[in-house]
């Protein structure tokens, strides 16, 4: 006998009932039958699972490692089935909010600000709130279009527009959010209120290689109107990598507005931005979150972070303008 997904099942439902004979009424099997499956799997395993006493069971020592494995490989088989076709399955299930936003600190506080609408909302606080964080724009709208997700915060450049998803509503967050630049703090420009891109021609830049939403592209055109063409010596697909990097002083980069200073490095505007990203939601119609309670739970999340930085603060202040509209 192979092991297959269904025994997994078996292991984690005998598991969480803690009895062979409660186990097999959820299963719809009789416990006979039940209990011969578990001795088969056992053997393929070559180890006891369960400790059998008078009272249910209980894994063993190798059981509980077995366990840990399966509700893993279960858990990314939910994710790689369809919400659609959970729901016409027929299988019971929790209310879950899969919501999904490209990196920066909106994804976190819109799940927060989500959790606590649901939360305050009647018969509905069992709701759980998952969240995936994706670099790539176009693959958080499909992973909404195929229902794997329900909703998402996504990013735009002007000249490298989001290419439409069958299924997929979109609708703006905020129209206009500059780029910053992350320096080290010990950087010779790290004291100024804002930086001219002009400044840092002869810097050493590091650059996300796999990002598809254009910003690359836009850095390149932006220093050759400002007369320079940027050393980019550096890519790094992680975060913390790329924040080593520069706040070690070998290099600067691109940073969102409402990036989080510290740990060696600062996060300063640019004179004029020369770079601007737009901000977006997205859901599926056959979603479990409509439209407006995601704009308005994205609204909360992202006014939430406005002050994350004090150099975006001020910003943001000034242009009252771009701030969205709850009505």
């Amino acid at each position: 006998m192979e092991l297959e997904v269904r025994h997994l099942r078996v292991l984690v439902t005998v598991a969480d009932a803690g009895s062979v004979s409660k186990a097999a009424a959820k299963l719809g099997l009789s416990q006979p039958s039940l209990s011969g499956q578990l001795k088969r799997i056992e053997r393929v395993m070559g180890s006891p699972l369960f400790e059998r006493s008078p009272t249910g069971v209980q894994p063993t020592a190798f059981g509980r490692f077995v366990l840990a494995k399966a509700r893993t490989v279960l858990a990314e088989m939910a994710e790689l089935r369809p919400d659609s076709t959970r729901r016409n399955s027929g299988e019971p299930r929790q209310r879950v909010v899969r919501i999904g936003g490209v990196p920066g600190p909106i994804v976190s506080r819109l799940a927060l600000c989500l959790r606590r609408r649901y939360a305050a909302g009647a018969g509905m606080g069992d709701t759980e709130v998952h969240s995936h964080v994706e670099q790539s724009s176009i693959s958080l709208m499909r992973l909404v279009g195929s229902d794997r997700l329900d909703g998402a915060v996504i990013e735009e450049f002007a000249g490298h527009e989001l290419t439409e998803v069958p299924g997929v509503q979109r609708s703006e967050l905020v129209p206009v959010e500059p780029v910053f630049v992350a320096l080290a703090e010990h950087h010779r420009l790290a004291d100024r209120r804002a930086i001219a891109l002009e400044e840092l021609a002869e810097e050493s830049w590091i650059v996300d290689p796999l990002t598809d939403s254009g910003e690359s592209s836009h850095l390149r055109t932006a220093c050759q109107t400002a007369g320079f063409v940027p050393q980019i010596r550096h890519h790094a697909t992680e975060a913390a990598a790329a924040r080593g990097f520069v706040a070690s002083g070998q290099c600067v980069s691109l940073a969102q507005a409402t990036s989080h200073e510290g740990l060696g490095i600062v996060v300063r505007p640019l004179v004029g931005d020369p770079i601007v990203r737009r901000l977006e939601i997205c859901w599926s119609d056959r979603g479990v979150i409509d439209g407006d309670t995601l704009r308005r739970a994205a609204i909360e999340a992202y006014l939430g972070i406005v002050d994350v930085n004090p150099s975006f603060a001020y910003w943001w202040a000034a242009h009252p303008e771009v701030h969205p509209n709850l009505d």
